[in-house]
């Protein structure tokens, strides 16, 4: 079986940064577009989702609408997953029906590129583990150009739950290629020092670290993928790591906050600040539909 290896998004590791530029132009141009793109014949796109989402999955609805494109959604609860088809034959099965593209999330890591290798269909990773979520780093990156207009030296901090996040991991790659400097700030036990590569910096002090940023990514808790004594004591966590008026009064003037969502109010962000004039999380979930419209073309690959 052959098939263009860059169709599939996999993680965004596989992707030069002149890739990841391209996308990024890509999407901003698809902003400017008479919807639905494309109306000369019919496409199909499957969505295979084993993990609750919102936002990703409905802004791969509305980029497939805009795009001219007719979604096939698997229901997990009411699918053959659970009478005992593997996800890999699901997947074919879309595939076998018509869809030219699946979307894919799932809590094991290597799905999508199982997937990647099993099946004709471009295929777009959605989240995978807790290790990469690459359609919501390039949202992340979409967001801060649309901020900056450049991140050429942008010290950008991702703050939080670093080890159980695959938007961090995908946040960096980036960021990275589009020349900013990141900084993981977490407690120890939440931190991951395999991820300090050239370009990015390991540190556990945010009040020492606000100052010098130009951009704070906010990290969800993940409780779900925890128990309660490894969050550790949560009184300490919100006083060290949550991102409050006072914190974000050190900050310089033009700092922007991002998280990917959902939030956890109160937790790791206060509604102060998530609905303060420096938040950027809305603008964040607004960037879904244009890159992901990007990323679906990419994965269908050339349509006149």
């Amino acid at each position: 079986m052959m098939k263009a290896a860059e169709r599939d998004l996999v993680e965004l590791s596989d992707l030069t940064a002149e890739s990841i530029h391209e996308i990024l132009e890509r999407a901003n141009a698809m902003c400017q577009q008479t919807y639905p793109l494309w109306s000369d014949d019919v496409r199909h796109v499957g969505l295979l989702f084993t993990e609750p989402s919102t936002r990703t999955v409905h802004s791969f609805r509305v980029a497939s609408a805009r795009l001219g494109v007719d979604v096939l959604e698997v229901q997990v609860g009411s699918s053959s997953l659970v009478k005992g088809e593997s996800l890999a034959d699901t997947a074919r099965t879309l595939e076998a029906i018509g869809a030219g593209v699946i979307v894919v999330r799932d809590r094991e890591d290597e799905t999508a590129r199982i997937l990647s290798q099993v099946c004709r269909a471009g295929i777009i990773n959605a989240g995978g583990g807790v290790r990469a979520h690459p359609s919501q780093g390039l949202i992340d990156a979409y967001t801060l150009l649309e901020e900056f207009g450049d991140l050429q030296g942008k010290r950008i901090g991702i703050v939080g739950d670093v080890l159980h996040s695959r938007v961090a991991r995908s946040d960096l790659i980036a960021f990275r290629a589009l020349g900013a400097e990141v900084i993981l700030v977490a407690p120890p036990h939440l931190q991951d020092h395999s991820l300090a590569v050239e370009g990015v910096l390991i540190e556990s002090d945010l009040d020492a670290i606000v100052p010098q940023l130009d951009a704070i990514q906010m990290l969800r808790v993940q409780r779900e993928r925890m128990d309660q004594d490894h969050l550790g004591d949560i009184e300490d966590y919100i006083e060290s790591y949550q991102m409050n008026l006072d914190r974000l009064k050190r900050a310089q003037d033009s700092v922007v906050v991002l998280h990917p969502g959902p939030l956890n109010r109160g937790l790791e962000i206060t509604s102060e600040v998530a609905d303060g004039d420096r938040s950027r999380i809305f603008a964040q979930v607004a960037a879904g539909v244009p890159v992901r419209m990007a990323l679906l073309e990419r994965a269908f690959g050339k349509v006149e």
